[in-house]
């Protein structure tokens, strides 16, 4: 339990102390975390859809006080549920899937 209410709470309060805008646009980013000592933000950059609407191609950007980072292209397949073919969970087990839930909805969640 306590495990789930760590980072929780630092979500929480990276949510709270959040008062400035993008450097960069005024886009919403689409995960907040915390890791090390450092509050970083994650934010759709570009995405272009593939195969009729069911996948997107996609880049994000990862902004902190000290960086900003875009990623190289990545492929979702929002029918899948999978983000370069490996599965999203719905729930994370691990700092590696951090934000992959809020990924998926990000890029897929305006399907239509």
């Amino acid at each position: 339990m306590k495990c789930l209410l760590l980072p929780l709470i630092a979500v929480l309060l990276v949510v709270g102390c959040q008062g400035k805008q993008s450097k960069e646009s005024k886009e919403e980013p689409f995960y907040y975390g915390f890791q090390m000592g450092i509050s970083y933000k994650l934010f759709i950059h570009e995405k272009e859809r593939l195969d009729e609407g069911i996948g997107y191609k996609f880049r994000t950007r990862f902004e902190s006080d000290t960086r900003t980072t875009i990623s190289d292209w990545r492929v979702a397949n929002c029918l899948k549920s999978t983000i370069d073919g490996q599965l999203v969970p719905a729930l994370t087990r691990s700092g590696v899937e951090r934000g992959m839930p809020w990924m998926i909805r990000a890029v897929c969640g305006d399907m239509g």
